[in-house]
């Protein structure tokens, strides 16, 4: 499959959905009709602290009294989206973007499909708080700015717990790479522009388990 990298701008996606959509007005033979189960975007802006995705890990630890509260902003530019386009098979990496896309771009008349790629450092290399290798999960919350919720009111979400195929980059194999643990839930339209919090406790009980230095979900559609 051949792989290319992209211009982002989700205003260019709007103006071309538009004018694909007026284009079919004016046409009887030729027409976009917006459908599917839904297309989203996520702020991963770094230096927007407030905005970025944050993982939230309580946990227990040998030795203290207690629990203790990890706050970890995702590394950013290991973040990114992968978009399979199913009439061309074409696949588009793009790393380190301002948004995350994931869904289906109803708005494209071949309607590829996005998933997208966040991680978070568990060792504090990113500068973030410290999950020890010993710690004992008691929670774990991840926290989404949501910039859009389209063509759905309601979009069902996989969460997978991966590895990325490469330490630093994404490649195609992690569009549909194994998963290593998983979980569903809902946004709805009127998460739009709000933080939304996913209890992902059993994805970071698993990533303990596992002794992953890095705490990294692939968001796609779900079911």
């Amino acid at each position: 499959m051949l792989t290319v990298h992209r211009l982002r701008s989700f205003g260019l996606f709007g103006i071309v959905g538009l004018l694909l959509l007026l284009a079919g007005c004016g046409s009887s033979d030729q027409h976009v009709i917006i459908t599917g189960p839904g297309f989203v975007g996520i702020d991963d802006r770094p230096t927007v602290a407030i905005t970025a995705p944050e993982l939230q890990v309580e946990y227990t630890s040998p030795g203290f009294v207690g629990t203790v509260t990890a706050q970890i902003l995702s590394d950013q530019p290991l973040d990114g989206d992968i978009e399979l386009d199913p009439v061309s098979g074409t696949v588009v990496i793009t790393q380190g973007p301002s948004t995350l896309f994931f869904g289906i771009d109803s708005a494209i008349s071949s309607r590829p499909e996005f998933r997208a790629f966040i991680n978070f450092p568990l060792d504090g290399s990113s500068g973030g708080d410290v999950v020890p290798l010993d710690a004992i999960i008691v929670s774990a919350t991840l926290i989404v700015a949501i910039d859009f919720v389209d063509f759905a009111s309601r979009v069902p979400v996989v969460l997978d717990l991966i590895m990325y195929s490469l330490p630093s980059e994404l490649t195609t194999v992690d569009f549909d790479s194994v998963s290593l643990e998983f979980q569903f839930f809902d946004l709805f339209a009127s998460d739009a522009g709000n933080d939304v919090p996913v209890d992902v406790t059993l994805l970071m009980q698993e990533a303990q388990l596992l002794g992953l230095e890095d705490f990294q979900v692939r968001v796609s559609l779900g079911p």
